[in-house]
């Protein structure tokens, strides 16, 4: 199995590859990251993006990476790898597909995405899952949007929420802060908050530092994480 995901990670490295003497860029990173929301915004036709983070808390630390790539205008197929840091080893191992259903250009009406999932977990009893999320994004000043997103997880079992204020002052410099949840019918709902900022260091690289904290719990616990995001062009 091991075998098969280190392929399956070639295999898209490869097709990437092939595409980036065409792919054009005319517009700065535009990250799923640091963040818990998912995005609207998709690459263009042939645009390869990696985005790496790390994650520490008291009770875990763990890497995430993911390979992005635009498959067609509005398309892109994404592959991510989450890594436990203590094993280490991969926890789990997820492909993706990422259509832009409805782009607004006006505020307040929101952008639309929708993702699909498929998963295989290394922890979970159920070994492959496959979940969707619907994703929205509204202008709401020039400095000012709101993201928002509904997803289901562990093949619908949950449902996963989330919403954030973002801020960016300039086209280099971005802040958000974000409420995101967990529902099922079966325990109580899990709350958190969490904020952060990222930065363009160049107008293809990005660096980015965020924390947060579970809400309403006896013993709340904390994280910090730190990633970068690349596109090559």
């Amino acid at each position: 199995m091991k075998k098969s995901k280190n392929n399956l990670f070639l295999l898209l490295l490869c097709l990437c590859c092939t595409s980036l003497a065409i792919a054009q860029s005319d517009e700065n990173i535009n990250t799923d990251r640091p963040d818990q929301s998912e995005g609207v915004y998709t690459l263009p036709k042939g645009q390869f993006q990696i985005e790496n983070g790390y994650v520490f808390s008291k009770e875990d630390s763990s890497a995430n990476l993911m390979l992005r790539y635009g498959l067609i205008p509005n398309t892109e197929i994404r592959l991510e790898g989450d890594f436990d840091l203590r094993t280490p080893d991969f926890s789990s191992t997820t492909f993706s597909v990422k259509q832009r259903l409805y782009e607004s250009e006006q505020r307040f009406i929101p952008s639309v995405g929708l993702i699909g999932y498929g998963q295989y977990s290394k922890t979970d009893a159920k070994t492959y899952t496959f979940d969707v999320c619907l994703a929205f994004e509204s202008s709401l000043t020039d400095q000012l949007s709101l993201a928002y997103s509904a997803r289901s997880s562990e093949q619908f079992k949950n449902l996963d929420v989330t919403a954030q204020v973002n801020y960016a002052p300039n086209n280099k410099l971005w802040g958000f802060v974000e409420y995101y949840a967990s529902y099922n019918g079966t325990r109580a709902p899990e709350h958190n908050i969490n904020a952060g900022i990222a930065y363009l260091l160049k107008p293809n690289f990005q660096i980015d530092l965020s924390g947060g904290r579970t809400l309403w719990q006896p013993e709340p616990q904390y994280f910090v994480g730190v990633g970068i995001g690349y596109l090559f062009i």
